[in-house]
């Protein structure tokens, strides 16, 4: 049989737009209390926190005491990973991490400088050209996928000849600072009042790390006083092969709805109880739906999808033009093509395409447990859910089919402004960033084409993690940790498909 390529369809979930003070609406409850300076509020288990009182907090999180320069402290809840043998149902201590051969880690270059920097990839063949990474704006960070021995250099924007840094890459180290102060005091003296709070951002956040990585044992690589912790539950991990049971009124198509149904435009504000009753025809006899997850990893989860579904999903892209797939680094500068590390063709897809996309979404809503209401525009009158913004927390739906040959090697996705690859959020507050993402398989190949994690965390062996494409297969797994840190084990690649005719 010819391969076709893979078809992947990706739901991803942004932590943009939510504020520390938002609506209990959002979902079932989650800890508002976490590094927001009240850690006296009473918390519950992930099973009662609908009706405890109280407010969940992963058990994971732990306090870590603060102290930075100006004399500020605080008490910061964070992500300590359980000993991985508790994840195979065996008493601590009586198994050890195994890393996998990958050595691929992030990189994160933070300018420290009143004027925006550019980042250059310089490859170990002197006859070959330096790769242009990003652009990195005053007192603003950028990212790339990199390695241990790769050699980055720092120039001027207005004069690429001037080499002001050089960065070389090692084991374990994922933060990259160029600092063109020999002090703390010396920027006091050169900076203004508001660049100096900028600086100090950084400079805290620096401090910050240090703290964390003792704590933790993992670098952190957000944004101190500006990430939050997500503001959606993210499900309890405590074992390989745990089952989380989700049950929504989302039931699975039985058969495709006929034209001009599956073709309606469903709209994001107003009435559509209509549409969705005469959906209802073409889906079981039950009210409800059980979907059983089941986690493979303590950060990701597999559930399945109708082939229906599928198959509608299908027919919709037959109808779009896919583009060349971009990549993007940092928030400033423009997305890039680049030939060597996504070679994809890709396009987009709104909710209200029609109203299979929309009951997809809902259902995705539910398997997240978050209001659907916050996965498309709202009106007014539904203000009070998210006051400071009415749009959808979630990106449209990324259509994306990896030819024969083609892929896309290890990279993180971070943020909303930038919803490429390996891209830091601006620096203000909240910090827009992926939260979930949630891949479905559209169609089978013989050969290649999974979704690897080369940074899974296990016990076992030194194997990647690869997801085998399957049709109606659906893969959740978290970018970000509890504690609002980004989860550099989410680090993940598309495998290309071998096949040739």
């Amino acid at each position: 049989m010819r391969s076709a390529g893979v078809f992947i369809y990706w739901l991803t979930i942004s932590a943009a737009f939510v504020p520390l003070g938002y609506s209990k609406s959002l979902s079932r409850t989650v800890d508002e209390s976490s590094n927001n300076n009240n850690n006296d509020a009473e918390t519950c288990g992930w099973d009662d926190r609908d009706t405890c009182g109280g407010s969940y907090r992963d058990p994971a999180l732990k306090p870590m005491q603060v102290s930075l320069r100006d004399g500020t402290t605080d008490i910061f809840y964070a992500y300590v990973a359980s000993d991985i043998a508790t994840f195979y149902n065996k008493t601590e201590g009586s198994m050890k991490v195994t890393e996998t051969k990958f050595k691929g880690l992030m990189g994160k270059f933070i300018n420290m400088g009143r004027k925006p920097i550019s980042i250059h990839w310089k490859p170990g063949n002197p006859q070959q050209q330096s790769s242009y990474i990003a652009q990195v704006e005053p007192f603003g960070a950028a990212g790339t996928a990199t390695f241990p021995g790769h050699h980055f250099t720092v120039t001027d924007v207005d004069n690429p000849n001037t080499v002001l840094d050089n960065f070389h890459v090692t084991k374990d180290n994922s933060l990259y600072v160029y600092n063109p102060f020999s002090s703390y005091e010396e920027a006091e003296k050169e900076l203004t009042r508001a660049e100096m709070a900028e600086y100090k951002l950084q400079n805290d956040n620096l401090a910050f790390n240090k703290l964390y990585e003792r704590f933790t044992g993992r670098q952190w690589l957000g944004l101190y006083g500006r990430k939050h912790p997500p503001r959606y539950p993210i499900w309890p991990a405590t074992s390989f092969g745990q089952m989380h049971t989700v049950v929504t009124k989302e039931t699975h198509l039985r058969e495709l709805p006929p034209d001009p149904l599956a073709r309606k435009v469903v709209p994001d504000i107003g009435d559509v109880s209509a549409i969705r009753e005469e959906l209802k025809k073409y889906k079981g006899p039950e009210e409800t739906l059980t979907l059983n997850m089941v986690r493979n990893t303590s950060r990701m989860t597999y559930y399945s999808v109708p082939f229906p579904e599928v198959h509608h999903i299908l027919e919709v892209a037959l109808g779009m033009k896919l583009s060349q797939s971009t990549t993007k680094a940092g928030s400033l500068g423009g997305e890039r093509t680049d030939d060597l590390t996504r070679t994809s063709r890709n396009s987009w897809i709104s909710r209200n395409r029609s109203p299979v996309i929309d009951s997809i979404i809902r259902r995705s809503a539910d398997l997240l447990q978050i209001d659907e209401a916050y996965f498309r525009r709202r009106a007014k009158d539904e203000e009070q859910l998210l006051p400071e913004s009415t749009y959808p927390i979630n990106e449209r739906l990324q259509l994306v089919h990896y030819g024969v040959g083609q892929q896309y090697t290890p990279h993180h996705v971070r943020t909303l402004i930038a919803p490429t690859d390996f891209a830091i959020p601006p620096t203000y507050d909240g910090q827009p960033s992926r939260f979930a993402t949630i891949l479905l398989y559209l169609n089978e190949v013989e050969k290649g084409g999974e979704t690897s994690f080369p940074r899974w965390m296990n016990g076992e062996h030194k194997d990647t993690l690869k997801v085998k494409p399957e049709i109606g297969k659906a893969v959740l797994f978290y970018n970000q940790l509890p504690d609002g840190n980004y989860d550099e084990r989410s680090q993940h690649a598309a495998m290309p498909d071998p096949y040739m005719p």
